[in-house]
Parts: C-alpha cells; sequence; structure tokens
C-alpha cells in the first residue's frame, strides 16, 4: 500500500483495520500484510491505530499480541453515576455482575451522569487493585439522559461558554447559536448537542433555549437550581380548578371519631397526613395505638391525570422558599387531616403490651376521625423537657400526651433490643427564609429530639405491618430497602477515622451491633458533627423496591413506606393498591411496582440533590449578606482532607464545608531561638476560620485560616 494513502482520515484508516479484523483475529504483522503495508513508518502508524482502538475497547488483545473484534458479549450495559471528582461507577443492568464497575476519570469519555453506556471490564490485571472491585472504560453511550444544562454564561477566546451549575460536568460548554439576548452573568439553560460518540466533553456544544436571570439574585439561583434537576413547576391554576372538582369514592368507614386524635409537625407544615391516637385496651395492660393517615387513595385513582402526574413528579420538592408539591393544594387541604374537622382517614390500630412495648395485634381500616389538637414539634419538646403547657392545652390533651410518651418508652426499648437499629440522630443547618417577601432571616440548627422521634416511632410501627400485611396478602407493593454496607467502603472509614481522630471503629463489617458500640463511642464528642455524616456516606442509600427486604438501618426485614401518601408517590400507590385489595378489584402487578420502585428511587435521589445544592447555595448568600453587613465572625472548623491544592475543613456552625487555598497549608508557632518555626496542618485539626470569597456558581466558599 503506498505510503501516501496510509495518510488518509484517521477514522477511515481505523474502519479499514476492523475490516481486516471482521475475518479472523490477526498478529499486528498480518494485519499490515493484508493493508499491504510496507514502509517501516506505515507499521508504525497502523500498531498506533490498534493501541488507540485496543484502549477504546473497540477491539481486544491477548497475551499472545492476536486482535480480534470485540464482541457486544464482552460489553456490560448500564447505568452511569458520575461524581463531582469525575470519575464515575456504572449499575449493570444486563449481567450477572453485582458489583458497580469503577470508571476512572479519563475513561469516562462522552458520557454524562446518568447516561446509559455500554462498558467492557478491564482484565483482571488491569483493574485498580484486586480488593477494589471490577473497573473499566465507557465504550459507547446508548441513550442520553440529560436533554439540558444550566449554567453561567461566560466570555471565551473563541466565543461565549457555559460554565455549568453542576459539579458533575467538569468542562464549560461553548454555546452556538443565538444567545437569545443573555448577557455575560446570566444564569442560562442550554441544550445540548453532543459530538461523536468517540469524542470528548469538549466536543460537546450548547443552545440556549432560556434566559433565566442574573448570577447572584436569590430568586434566580433558586430557580436556576429547580431547572437544573428539572423539578416540576407548581400546578397551574387551571389545574387547581380542576383538583378542586373532585369527588371521593365511597367506602365502608368505620367511626372512630371518639378517638382522641393529635397531628406533631414542623411549626411551618402546609399539609398533614399523619394523626395519631392512643386509647386503653380490652385487657389492663394493652393499649391501641391508632395511626391515621389521610385517605388519598378515595381522591387520586391509578391511571387517572393527576395520578399521572403525581407519578411523575414522584415527590414533594421543598426547595428553601419555594414548595413545588405532588398533589395540588386545592386538593391537598381538603384531605389534610385538619385540627376539629371530621375526615377521612386509613388507619392502622396495633394493641401494645404496655409493659414490654410488644405488638400484639394489627388492625387495618378505612375510617372517619377528628383531629382534637395541632401540635408542634418544638412545642411537644419543650413539653417532654420541662413539661412547659401551651396556653390551649386541656388536661385531657397533656394526659394523653403523657399517654403518649409512656408507651413509646417502652415500645422503642422493646425495638431497640430486638432489632438493633441504628441510634442516629442527625444535625441539619437550615436556611430560615421568609415565604413572601423571600429574604433570608438566619440559620436553624436542626437535630431530631425526642418529640421526633415519638411520631416516627409509631410511622415505623405502622409501615412495617402494612409491609407485613402485603407479603402476608401477596399484594404486589413497594417496600423500603437499606442493602447491608459494603465491607470496603467501611473499612475506608474506619481508615479515615483511625488515622484523622486517633479514633478505633473496631471491626464495622462484623454487623449492627459493632456499628451501635461505635455510634455510642462518638456520640457528643467534638469529632460527633464531622464523623456521623462521614459514617452514613459510608452506607449504601436506602432504595425503593418490589421486593422485600433488609432495611440494615432500621434492623427491619419487612418495611415499606405507608404514612406519606400526601407527598410521596410510593406511599400512594401502596394505598392505591389496599383500596384495590379492599374493594375486590383488579390491583396493579408486580411488573409495574418495580417500574414504580426504580423511577421513585432514582427522583428521590434527585429530590435530594436539589434540596442540598439549594440549601447550601442561600448559606453562601447569608454568608455574603453578613459581609456586606460588616458582621461575619470567625468559625470554628475540622480539616477533614488536604490536597496538593486546597484544605477542606468541616464547618458545623454553618452546615458547609469550607476551602483553604494550598498556600495557607501551614501554621506558624511562637518565635524561637531559630526563628519562626512552621508545623503543618493535619486532618483532624481543630482551626479558627475567616471567610474570604464566595463562589455562587460552583457554591464555593473559601477561608483562610485565623
Amino acid at each position: 500500500m503506498p505510503s501516501n494513502k496510509i495518510k488518509n482520515t484517521q477514522s477511515s484508516l481505523e474502519q479499514r483495520v476492523i475490516e481486516v479484523l471482521k475475518g479472523s483475529p490477526l498478529h499486528a504483522n498480518e494485519i499490515s500484510k493484508k493493508l499491504k503495508i510496507r514502509k517501516n513508518r506505515d507499521h508504525k502508524i497502523i500498531k498506533r491505530i490498534l493501541w488507540n482502538l485496543n484502549r477504546e475497547k473497540k477491539i481486544i488483545r491477548d497475551k499472545k499480541g492476536i486482535y480480534k473484534i470485540a464482541s457486544s458479549e464482552d460489553l456490560i450495559i448500564g447505568k452511569i453515576t458520575i461524581t463531582t471528582q469525575g470519575f464515575g461507577f456504572v449499575t449493570p443492568l444486563n449481567s450477572e455482575m453485582d458489583e458497580d464497575i469503577f470508571i476512572p476519570a479519563k475513561h469516562v469519555n462522552s458520557a454524562f451522569d446518568k447516561d446509559m453506556v455500554k462498558v467492557r471490564v478491564f482484565a483482571k490485571d488491569k483493574q485498580r487493585s484486586s480488593d477494589k472491585g471490577p473497573a473499566g472504560i465507557v465504550y459507547e453511550v446508548i441513550e442520553r439522559n440529560r436533554p439540558g444544562i444550566v449554567g453561567e454564561l461566560i466570555a471565551g477566546n473563541d466565543g461565549a461558554y457555559l460554565r455549568p451549575l453542576s459539579r458533575k460536568v467538569p468542562n464549560n460548554i461553548r454555546i452556538v447559536g443565538s444567545l437569545k439576548k443573555a448577557e455575560i452573568g446570566d444564569w442560562v439553560k442550554a441544550n445540548i448537542i453532543y459530538g461523536g460518540e468517540r469524542s470528548k466533553r469538549n466536543k460537546t456544544v450548547g443552545e440556549i433555549v432560556q434566559v433565566i436571570g442574573k448570577v447572584g439574585d436569590i430568586n434566580n439561583d433558586m430557580f436556576a437550581i429547580i431547572q437544573e434537576f428539572n423539578l416540576q413547576a407548581p400546578y397551574t391554576e387551571e389545574e387547581q380548578n380542576r383538583a378542586s372538582s373532585l369527588e371521593q369514592a365511597e367506602m365502608k368507614r368505620k367511626d372512630l371519631t371518639s378517638l382522641f386524635c393529635l397531628t406533631i409537625d414542623p411549626h411551618d407544615a402546609k399539609d398533614f397526613d399523619d394523626a395519631i391516637s392512643i386509647s386503653p385496651g380490652n385487657k389492663k395492660d394493652e393499649c391501641i395505638m391508632g395511626i391515621h393517615i389521610a385517605d388519598v387513595a378515595a381522591w387520586i385513582q391509578p391511571g387517572s391525570w393527576f395520578d399521572k402526574e403525581a407519578a411523575s413528579r414522584g415527590f414533594t420538592s421543598y426547595i428553601p422558599g419555594y414548595t413545588l408539591p405532588m398533589l395540588p393544594k386545592n386538593l391537598t387541604k381538603r384531605i389534610s387531616l385538619t385540627a376539629d374537622k371530621v375526615t377521612e382517614a386509613h388507619t392502622v390500630l396495633l394493641t401494645i403490651d404496655t409493659n414490654t412495648g410488644e405488638i400484639k395485634n394489627y388492625k387495618r381500616c378505612h375510617s372517619n376521625i377528628k383531629v382534637a389538637c395541632r401540635m408542634t414539634y418544638v412545642e411537644v419538646e419543650n413539653y417532654i423537657k420541662d413539661k412547659t403547657v401551651c396556653e390551649n392545652w386541656a388536661k385531657e390533651l397533656t394526659d394523653n400526651l403523657d399517654f403518649l410518651l409512656s408507651t413509646y418508652h417502652t415500645f422503642r426499648a422493646n425495638r431497640k433490643r430486638n432489632e438493633k437499629f441504628l441510634e442516629i440522630a442527625t444535625t441539619e443547618i437550615r436556611v430560615l427564609r421568609d415565604d413572601d417577601t423571600g429574604e433570608i432571616n438566619g440559620l436553624e440548627c436542626k437535630k431530631q429530639g425526642e418529640s421526633n422521634q415519638l411520631v416516627e416511632e409509631f410511622m415505623l410501627a405502622a409501615n412495617s405491618a402494612v409491609a407485613r400485611e402485603l407479603t402476608n396478602s401477596r399484594i404486589p407493593g413497594i417496600y423500603r430497602t437499606h442493602p447491608e454496607p459494603d465491607e470496603e467502603k467501611l473499612e475506608e472509614f474506619s481508615a479515615f477515622v483511625s488515622q484523622t481522630f486517633g479514633i478505633s471503629t473496631g471491626n464495622l463489617a462484623s454487623g449492627r451491633e459493632a456499628c451501635q458500640h461505635f455510634l455510642k463511642k462518638v456520640a457528643g464528642s467534638e469529632y460527633e458533627e464531622i464523623i456521623i455524616p462521614a459514617f452514613l456516606r459510608s452506607m449504601n442509600r436506602a432504595l425503593y423496591s418490589a421486593e422485600s427486604g433488609l432495611h440494615f438501618g432500621l434492623g427491619k426485614g419487612l418495611y415499606s413506606h405507608f404514612t406519606s401518601p400526601i407527598r410521596r408517590y410510593t406511599d400512594l400507590t401502596v394505598h392505591q393498591q389496599l383500596w384495590k385489595y379492599d374493594t375486590s378489584k383488579k390491583i396493579r402487578g408486580q411488573e409495574e411496582m418495580s417500574k414504580v420502585a426504580l423511577d421513585c428511587t432514582e427522583k428521590e435521589k434527585n429530590n435530594d440533590e436539589a434540596y442540598f445544592a439549594a440549601n447550601d447555595r442561600l448559606k453562601l448568600h447569608y454568608l455574603l449578606k453578613l459581609m456586606d453587613e460588616n458582621k461575619l465572625e470567625n468559625y470554628k472548623g475540622i480539616i477533614r482532607h488536604i490536597s496538593s491544592t486546597a484544605m477542606i475543613a468541616n464547618i458545623p456552625s454553618l452546615g458547609l464545608v469550607g476551602y483553604i487555598p494550598s498556600h495557607y497549608m501551614f501554621k506558624k508557632q511562637s518565635k524561637n531561638s531559630s526563628g519562626d518555626k512552621k508545623e503543618d496542618y493535619q486532618p483532624g485539626d481543630f482551626i479558627t476560620l475567616k471567610l474570604e470569597k464566595i463562589d455562587l456558581i460552583k457554591g464555593d466558599a473559601i477561608f483562610k485560616p485565623v
């Protein structure tokens, strides 16, 4: 083959090599002969092409140097999740492999987060290590997940670029076409025009479809997050009016209006989908705990327009200052369990032994109830701590509350003995934002107290009882599962805690009791606020499944979600299945439950990420406000990680991660005879920090040591 013909385009030459290999596996020299290669430099070009094709896993080279075409049987299909560090993991869909496949950043190629991809797993000798599971390369993107991307419009050397809001998109996207009157510094949304499969991310371009507004404006920033995470807008006025005209389906109901029912919710709650009651049982040492849930299935029938709309939303999304409901408020107002009116409920009645806390009997019915009083977590917490009584509380209310608390303590102690659940009281620093003006009023430290646990304990009991009925009655349903933690992740966590804080975790992989012992050990310590979140990150994420399974954190083998049908589609689905079962009508099958479970698992994760992104960004606005008002203070941080470019510190009072640039990576001690002595910072050190700069695009707070 003449030398000048070797200089054809790379793609056409690669195609010729592939065509030759389609005949049979060949050695590199045999390939050159087939292509009539004679000159030495042309042999080198062919070898370079073979190396590229092998790297991209389009062909495979064995230990003898024989090349062959990669078959589809060698590929694994799955969904890729890309981290903020650029590497990814692929969860296999078409393989017996039960482990996620690690994808190094350099092998992500043109894939974006949540794309469906084909992956080639590396040979064992090319894995990241023998004990860290399989690794591979993205061979092909077969389905794109992300149609659009949100970011700041910035100027580049060759035109305008979009600087992505998401950390999972590491590169700026070049903008083509009209700017739609967008200006530099605006939030914009652009449709992605992907490059070819062999192209890298920097070949991907975007076309502006929406101009959101100036970066730095709080409302624009929140709307940018809503757009980035594809959260659905509130219902329109027309849809609200349609909801107002919905009629309730008929159902035979048990009259439970004589029960003294209470609701306990956050002070700013909008909807009330659960109430609790307690009353004496038929025997001296028994009581009946009532968990009453808004009977949403009476209004939302499977397959109806509002059912499909609720399914597409999946959950009510909470963005500070904005609530994007799963169901229209004109409906939820009618079906909420509000005080002083008779409402329809779906009730679970548990007979509990007041001496042991053991559940003796379970009944479920559709009911009518009347809530006697609406209470808040703060009010109940104050009553628990020092018996503070609100003005409108009558003796009947405090008597019932005392009965509830006594039963709760016995019930929780029994569950602790038998289920050995993980006791984790999480702390959340959330932004207080005025719903009307949008102004940020400050930060609130929200830590779960006994009032939260009181309600949670009986909701857990109802969810478990319903899960058991679904299984025993063979009703296809949706379960909440929490897989056991991966031993590798626990080992990494243990190494982090040991190296950073000098604390031994023990063998956490030995079981839940070992985890319990460790959590008790660090509870109340000065490092708790950094260790507990790190421990939770080492756990697997809880999932929805059509198959029942272990919930590791709760210590339950059977668990469903039944108690929040106004704001979770999984719960509404379970209600609908039970409604059909109770009325002897056809219920949906297992396959449909699997689809709902998978979809809701994805939507829940997306909603959580959106909330945390919004909450963290509002904290940055709060810090900017303090900076403008000259009210900044020094903050206590704990160094979590040190890299070549920055230190990363947790700042517990803000619930934020602070970045300290590399030139601050030493601390000065007092002078001695040799002058200033420098001592390096170490992970686990406490450090006093002062805010230096805020990056509202990437959501970074830059600090310097004081």
